[in-house]
């Protein structure tokens, strides 16, 4: 597949995906153009060794998390937080939760893990290959996610 069909089959998904990160539309797009400038550069092409969306998914995640932290880098993660009253934690479109309270919204890596396991169907298992860590701090991270979300109900 070529990289003009693989944009044309995934660029709505990827999108998505990263506006469950961000609350941008514009970063969001920032965000996808990243994501196939590394699939046109990797090292590591797609191996069939897992779906294509789930090998996309866990490209967009770690974008997403690079922006995080080039934010955190320039210091304007904490003025983004100070500004808002409110902070969404699923996508702009359906929102299931808000909380005033940015100390209690889950990490981003626990909010994925809770996501995909829970709305996705994925199992720990799945979880623990794609992204490379253990079925158990997989599992540990879920339950952590899950802790912080009877906190916030």
């Amino acid at each position: 597949m070529n990289i003009s069909e693989l944009w044309q089959k995934n660029a709505d998904f990827v999108l998505k995906v990263s506006l469950r990160f961000v609350d941008s539309m514009a970063e969001a797009e920032d965000i996808r153009q990243e994501v196939f400038l590394r699939v046109i550069n990797s090292e590591n092409p797609f191996k069939e060794q897992s779906s294509m969306k789930t090998w996309l998914y866990s490209i967009t995640f770690n974008c997403c998390m690079d922006y995080f932290r080039e934010m955190k880098r320039q210091q304007q993660i904490t003025d983004e937080f100070s500004r808002r009253e409110t902070f969404y934690l699923n996508d702009s479109q359906s929102p299931t939760w808000a909380v005033n309270d940015v100390s209690e919204v889950l990490c981003p890596l626990s909010q994925l893990f809770v996501e995909l396991c829970f709305g996705e169907g994925w199992s720990r298992e799945e979880i623990a290959q794609i992204f490379g860590f253990s079925v158990n701090y997989v599992s540990k991270r879920i339950q952590i996610g899950l802790q912080q979300l009877r906190k916030m109900i």
